[in-house]
C-alpha cells in the first residue's frame, strides 16, 4: 500500500465512478485490503452522514462475525485512517463513523455539479460539449463497480448509471446541434449496443443517420426496433419515436440550431471541425487556464501533431470570454510576409483605405474590444507574424493572440505550449482511441478485439503518436487490412496519403514534412538529414561527429541543432549533464529518405558507425577502471546506436565490425547482454576466412554468449574455432580463445583443466595490463580450486583476486572479488555473507548484472544452510526473475537446482518434484557435478520416500514436459507458496 506524504494529504480525492479510487494530483493510493475498500465505499455512499458500527460490521462479515467484531472493525478503521492520513476527515463517533468529504473531493458530486450547469441552460455549443466531455471523462467503469451487487450500493449505482446514460444522450444532442452527426451516431451506436431499450437514444440515432444522408438506415433503425417490440413484448414504439420516423420519411425533421444568444454573442464563429476531438482534454483545460493570464500564447509542435485542431477546440471552450468574437486567420496560403496583415484584417473585417496603413486601421479597429485572434500556421512567415502579434498586445488592452507554429515567435510577452504527440501505451490510450475513432469513419463495422488493438497500438507507436499520421493510416482501412497497414509503414510516405480534396499541405505525410523542411536554410537541411542516422538520443558532440564535414562546418552544427529544436524537427531532452536530442521516427524516416535520394546515405552511415565504434572502444578501456559506472551508462544509453552501427558495419566494413564486437565484450559479459554477444557471432560469420587477427577474440566473445544462454555445445565449438583462428598469432593472441575454453571447462565440471587454463590466461591478462579480465581469470581459478576441495589454494587465489581488483579500481572487479571470497567461505564463516552483500552493493551500483546474480544465488544457498528460509526465498525470487530477463539459462538451471533442495527442506514436496523433473531433463545449461550432483541425488531420494515412487515420477514427468518459461513460472509460484 502506498502511503501519503505530507504534501499530498490536502488534495485527497475519491472516485466511485468505476473501481474505487483514492488519489491526489501525484499519488494513487492502492488499498490492498478489500475490507478497507468496502468500508471506505460504504462511508463514501453515506458521505458526511453517520454510519452505525453495526451496519459496517454487517457489511464486512455478515453472519460470520469474528470473535470480537467491534475490535476487528476498529482495526479496519485504524488501518484505513492510516492509509488516508490524519486530515482525511474520518471521524469516530459513539459506535459509529463518519467520513467528511467536500463536493469537489468526490467524483460523483463533481459529475452531478457539471450536469447541473447544463440543466440551467447557461452552456451551449462548444461550452456544453466541453462540460459533457469533462463530466463523462470522470467515468472509469460502472459506478461502484466492485460492490454494485450489494444492497447498500444498488440504489446509488442505478441512479448514477441512469445519469450517465442521460449524459451520453445529451452529448449526442449537442453534437447534432454542432453539425457533427457522424460523431453523434458513433456514440449512440455504442450506447444502444449496451442499452437497446433507450428509445431517446434510438430517436437521436435516427436523426444522426438522417443528417448524414443515410435515410434508409434511419428508417431501418426504427423498423428493427418496432419488430423487436412486437415479437418479444407485444408493444409498439413510443409516440415520440413514431413521430421521428414520420419526419424522416417526409423529410421534415426540423434542423437543430444553436441558441440565439450564442449566435448574437459570438459574431465571428469558427468553422466547426468535421471530426471528433480525441485525447487532449488536459491540454484544452491547461491552455484555457493559461490564456486567462497570458495575452500571447503560441502552440508549438512538429508537423502533423494537431496544433490547429487543438487551438480550435480551445477556442470553442473559451468563446464566452470574448464578447467581441473569435477571429480565425489561416496563414498557410500566405506566401509573402507583407500579406500577413492583409489576411488578418480580412478575417477581422477591416477593409483597406487609401492614405492609411492597413496595420494601423486594424489596431484601431481592435482597440477597446475583447476578442481573440487565432493565427494559424505561422512558421513560414514567422517574422511578420511576430511583429504583428507584438504590436497587437502592446497597442490593445483586450485582444489576446493564440498562434500555432512549428517554431516560437520569440517576442516579449510570448508564452509557449508544446503540443506533444499523443500517448500510445495501452488499448485505451489517446492515440489508439483516435485511430479507432477515425477507422469508424471508413468502416462502421470496425470493432477491434484484443489482438487487433495490439496491432493498432503498434501502428500508432511506429507513427510516433502523430495525429495526422494516425488519421491517414486509419483512412487506409478503406482498401487495406489492419495487418497490411502495419506491414506497410516502412513505406509510410508512399502509403499515408489523403484524398484529392484534402488541403495540399495535409494531403500526405510527405507533404506535411516537405512544408517544414523547405523552411530550413540549406546547412540546417544537411544537418537534419545526417542526424536522421541516429536511432535514439544524442548530444551535441555526437551530432558534430556525424553531421560535420562535406559542406557543413563543425561550428555550424550546434546552431543548426538548436534551429531544428526551434522548428520542432528535433526533440530536446534536458537532464543531468549535456542535453540530449532525438528525432521522432517519422522525421527520421523522412531524413533517411532524403539522404538516400541524394546518394549520401552510405557516407553518413559510415560516419555514424565509426563514431559509435570510437565510443565503444573508449568505453572498453574505461569499464576496467574507476569510471566504470559512467561508461557503462554511456554504453547502455547508446545501445540503439551501437545496434545500428553493428548492422551497418557487418555489411560494409567487416574489420570494423570485429573491432566493435571486441570492444563491447566486457560490457556484454558482465551485464549478461545476450543480444550484444550475438552480434559477435554475426560479425565473426561475416569475417570468416578474412584472416583478421581480431577474429579469434570475436569467436571467443560468441562462445561467452552461447554458454550464458545455456548452449554449452555451441560455446565449446566457438571456443575451439577461436583457438584455430589464433594459430598464427603470438601467445597473447591466444588468450581470448583460452579464456573461452576455460569457461566451458569449469561449467562442464572439468576443474583441473579449467584451473590450468585460468592460471595461464590470468598471467597473460596481467602482462597485457587487462586487469578486469585478470580478475575474472584469477577469481575463476580460485573457484575451480575450491570446488575441487583445495581450500588453501582457493584462499590464496582469492587474495590475489582482491589485490588485482584493487589495482583495477573497477567496481565490477571488486564486486567479483567479494563474490569469490563469499562463495568459497564455509557456512559457519560469518564474513562470507558480508562479502556477498558487498558484492551485490558494488555490482548494482554499476549495473553489473552477472555478479549481482551470482552473489544472490550464493546468498540464497547460504541462507538455506542457515535455516533462514524467508531470506533464502527472497533472494531466489529476485535472481530467478533476473536470469529470465537476461536469458541466462546456464545460471538459471544452477539456481533452480539449489532451489529444489530448499523446497524439499521446507516440505514443498510437490513443487520440488516438479522442479526436479525440469532440471534433471533440461536441454540447455550444464549437467550438475560435485556437490550439486550429490545434492540433487539426495533430494530425489527424499522425495521418493515422502511421495512414493509413482507419485514422484508423475510429478517429475510433469516438470520434464514444461517449456523453459513455464519452468520459471512454476519456480516463482513455488517460491511464493513457500514464503506464505
Amino acid at each position: 500500500m502506498l502511503a501519503l506524504q505530507d504534501d499530498d494529504r490536502e488534495a485527497l480525492r475519491y472516485g466511485m465512478l468505476g473501481p474505487l479510487e483514492v488519489r491526489t494530483d501525484r499519488v494513487v493510493l492502492r488499498l490492498a485490503s478489500w475490507r478497507q475498500r468496502l468500508v471506505l465505499t460504504v462511508l463514501l455512499v453515506e458521505a458526511n452522514r453517520t454510519v452505525p458500527a453495526d451496519r459496517l460490521m454487517g457489511e464486512l462479515w455478515g453472519d460470520a462475525l469474528p470473535a470480537d467484531p467491534e475490535g476487528a472493525l476498529r482495526t479496519q478503521i485504524s488501518r484505513l485512517r492510516k492509509a488516508l492520513g490524519p486530515d482525511a476527515g474520518l471521524v469516530t463517533e459513539e459506535r459509529a463513523y463518519r467520513l467528511t468529504v467536500a463536493r469537489e473531493q468526490l467524483d460523483t458530486a463533481h459529475f452531478e455539479d457539471l450536469m447541473g450547469l447544463l440543466a440551467t441552460g447557461g452552456a451551449a455549443g462548444g461550452n456544453a460539449l466541453h462540460l459533457l466531455d469533462e463530466a463523462l471523462a470522470l467515468w472509469r467503469g460502472p459506478a461502484l463497480a466492485e460492490f454494485a451487487d450489494r444492497a447498500f450500493a444498488q440504489p446509488e449505482s442505478v441512479r448514477l448509471e441512469e445519469l450517465h446514460l442521460a449524459a451520453r444522450e445529451r452529448r449526442a444532442e449537442v453534437l447534432l446541434t454542432l453539425g457533427r452527426a457522424a460523431e453523434a451516431a458513433a456514440g449512440l451506436d455504442a450506447l444502444l449496443a449496451e442499452h437497446p431499450e433507450r428509445e431517446q437514444a434510438r430517436g437521436l440515432l435516427m436523426e444522426a443517420l438522417y443528417r448524414q444522408g443515410r435515410h434508409t438506415e434511419a428508417v431501418a433503425t426504427y423498423q428493427g426496433w418496432r419488430r423487436h417490440l412486437a415479437e418479444e413484448l407485444g408493444l409498439q414504439p413510443s409516440p415520440a419515436l413514431q413521430r421521428i420516423e414520420g419526419q424522416v420519411l417526409q423529410h421534415t425533421l426540423p434542423a437543430r440550431t444553436l441558441p440565439t444568444t450564442w449566435a448574437a454573442e459570438h459574431p465571428h464563429r469558427l468553422a466547426l471541425p468535421v471530426s471528433s476531438f480525441v485525447g487532449r482534454d488536459g491540454d484544452v483545460s491547461a491552455i484555457g487556464g493559461l490564456l486567462e493570464r497570458a495575452r500571447l500564447l503560441t502552440l508549438c509542435g512538429p508537423a502533423g501533431v494537431g496544433k490547429t485542431r487543438l487551438a480550435l477546440e480551445v477556442c470553442a471552450v473559451i468563446a464566452d470570454r470574448y464578447p467581441d468574437g473569435l477571429h480565425f486567420c489561416d496563414l498557410a496560403a500566405v506566401t509573402r510576409p507583407g500579406d500577413v496583415v492583409r489576411t488578418v484584417a480580412g478575417a477581422v473585417g477591416v477593409e483597406e483605405r487609401a492614405l492609411r496603413r492597413l496595420d494601423d486601421r486594424l489596431l484601431e479597429h481592435l482597440a477597446g474590444r475583447r476578442a481573440l485572434l487565432l493565427l494559424d500556421n505561422c512558421e513560414h512567415v514567422i517574422g511578420a507574424v511576430a511583429a504583428l502579434a507584438e504590436r497587437t498586445i502592446q497597442r490593445t488592452g483586450g485582444i489576446d493572440v493564440l498562434a500555432t507554429s512549428r517554431e516560437r515567435l520569440a517576442v516579449d510577452g510570448e508564452h509557449l505550449w508544446t503540443v506533444t504527440p499523443l500517448t500510445v501505451e495501452g488499448g485505451d490510450s489517446p492515440a489508439v482511441r483516435l485511430f479507432v475513432d477515425r477507422a469508424h469513419a471508413v468502416d462502421v463495422g470496425f470493432a477491434p478485439g484484443p489482438d487487433a488493438l495490439t496491432t493498432v497500438e503498434d501502428v500508432c507507436r511506429r507513427l510516433d503518436g502523430l495525429p495526422l499520421a494516425i488519421e491517414l493510416a486509419a483512412a487506409r482501412l478503406h482498401g487495406m487490412g489492419l495487418e497490411d497497414i502495419a506491414l506497410s509503414l516502412d513505406q509510410r510516405f508512399r502509403v499515408l496519403t489523403g484524398g484529392p480534396r484534402t488541403s495540399s499541405r495535409h494531403r500526405s505525410l510527405r507533404a506535411v514534412l516537405d512544408w517544414s523542411y523547405e523552411q530550413l536554410e540549406p546547412v540546417v537541411q544537411r544537418v537534419f538529414e545526417r542526424l536522421a542516422t541516429f536511432a535514439g538520443r544524442f548530444d551535441l558532440d555526437a551530432a558534430g561527429a556525424v553531421a560535420a564535414g562535406d559542406g557543413v562546418e563543425p561550428d555550424n552544427v550546434t546552431p543548426a541543432v538548436l534551429r531544428l529544436v526551434d522548428c520542432s524537427l528535433l526533440t530536446e531532452h534536458p537532464g543531468i549533464g549535456p542535453n540530449r536530442y532525438s528525432l521522432l521516427d517519422t522525421m527520421r524516416s523522412y531524413g533517411l529518405e532524403r539522404l538516400t535520394s541524394q546518394g549520401a546515405l552510405a557516407q553518413t552511415r559510415d560516419r555514424h558507425a565509426h563514431w559509435a565504434l570510437e565510443l565503444a572502444e573508449r568505453a572498453a578501456t574505461e569499464l576496467a577502471g574507476p569510471r566504470e559506472g559512467e561508461w557503462a551508462g554511456a554504453v547502455r544509453e547508446h545501445l540503439d546506436e551501437l545496434r545500428v552501427a553493428h548492422a551497418w558495419l557487418v555489411g560494409s566494413d567487416s574489420e570494423a565490425s570485429l573491432r566493435l564486437a571486441v570492444a563491447l565484450h566486457p560490457y556484454a559479459l558482465w551485464r549478461v547482454q545476450s543480444e550484444v554477444l550475438r552480434w559477435a557471432e554475426v560479425a565473426a560469420g561475416a569475417a570468416a576466412g578474412s584472416g583478421s587477427p581480431r577474429l579469434s577474440a570475436v569467436l571467443a566473445s560468441a562462445a561467452a554468449g552461447a554458454w550464458q544462454r545455456g548452449d554449452l555445445d555451441g560455446a565449446g565449438a566457438a571456443a575451439r574455432a577461436a583457438l584455430e583462428a589464433a594459430r598464427d598469432l603470438d601467445r597473447q593472441g591466444h588468450r581470448p580463445a583460452l579464456e573461452a575454453l576455460a569457461d566451458v571447462a569449469i561449467l562442464l565440471g572439468d576443474l583441473p583443466e579449467a584451473y590450468t587454463l585460468f592460471r595461464e590466461t590470468s598471467e597473460l591478462a596481467l602482462s597485457a595490463g587487462d586487469l578486469l579480465q585478470a580478475v575474472w581469470d584469477v577469481g575463476s581459478a580460485s573457484l575451480a580450486r575450491a570446488w575441487s576441495g583445495d581450500a588453501e589454494g582457493a584462499d590464496n587465489l582469492a587474495a590475489e583476486t582482491f589485490a588485482t581488483a584493487e589495482r583495477s579500481g573497477s567496481p565490477t572487479a571488486k564486486a567479483f572479488a567479494h563474490y569469490v571470497v563469499g562463495e568459497i567461505s564455509t557456512p559457519n564463516d560469518a564474513s562470507g555473507e558480508e562479502h556477498l552483500c558487498r558484492a551485490i552493493e558494488l555490482a548494482e551500483a554499476v549495473n553489473s548484472t552477472f555478479v549481482v546474480g551470482l552473489a544472490r544465488v550464493a546468498l540464497a544457498t547460504l541462507k538455506a544452510r542457515q535455516d533462514d528460509t524467508a531470506g533464502a526465498l527472497r533472494y531466489y525470487e529476485a535472481v530467478i526473475v533476473e536470469w529470465q530477463r537476461a536469458g541466462a539459462w546456464t545460471s538459471q538451471w544452477v539456481t533452480l537446482r539449489t532451489l529444489v533442495d530448499l523446497l524439499v527442506r521446507v516440505g514443498a514436496v510437490r513443487d520440488a518434484a516438479i522442479l526436479y523433473g525440469a532440471v534433471e531433463t533440461a536441454r540447455t545449461g550444464a549437467r550438475p557435478f560435485g556437490a550439486d550432483e550429490a545434492m540433487l541425488r539426495e533430494a530425489a531420494t527424499e522425495l521418493r520416500a515422502r511421495l512414493g515412487e509413482d507419485t514422484f515420477r508423475r510429478f517429475a514427468d510433469e516438470g520434464a514436459n514444461l517449456t523453459e518459461n513455464e519452468v520459471v513460472g512454476v519456480a516463482l509460484d513455488a517460491v511464493h507458496r513457500a514464503r506464505r
